[in-house]
């Protein structure tokens, strides 16, 4: 999705959240996926944030369409949410990540703080990141994102 939105250059693995009516058109896109994965030598694997923390309710119906590709419909995951599963995970370049979609405008740093409130006292979904170091992330993405002072 950086590469796509202009915001990155390169990557070395690609996440993916895939839902159909049909269990065949899964079986079809698993398919595709491979031969991509294998054309483009990066890892692919079916990931999304709500593998690793509490996601808000309707996440996919609140994701932002990207286009059609044949039988295929194509969305970006909720971008705030995103933004916090980067910054629960830390590295650097994850919080750079995150950096680059607020200040590029593709997500409002005040619908990831939504968000946050949102998922933060969820009781479940805490199994690999703990809420209150999550919060501390985005405390300091917070900072990173603020205007400088002046000289």
């Amino acid at each position: 999705m950086l590469i796509d939105l202009g915001l990155r250059a390169a990557t070395l693995d690609i996440d993916y959240v895939a839902e159909a009516d049909d269990p065949m058109a899964l079986a079809d896109l698993e398919v595709a996926i491979r031969a991509l994965r294998d054309e483009l030598d990066v890892n692919v694997e079916p990931a999304s944030p709500a593998d690793f923390l509490p996601v808000p309710r309707s996440v996919l119906d609140r994701s932002r369409y990207v286009g059609r590709h044949g039988p295929v419909s194509v969305y970006y995951y909720h971008l705030p949410t995103l933004v916090i599963a980067k910054a629960a995970r830390g590295l650097e370049q994850d919080m750079a990540d995150a950096e680059r979609l607020v200040r590029a405008g593709e997500v409002a740093w005040a619908d990831v703080e939504t968000t946050w409130e949102e998922i933060r006292s969820s009781p479940t979904g805490w199994l690999r990141h703990d809420p209150a170091e999550v919060g501390a992330r985005l405390r300091l993405l917070g900072r990173r994102l603020a205007p400088s002072a002046p000289p």
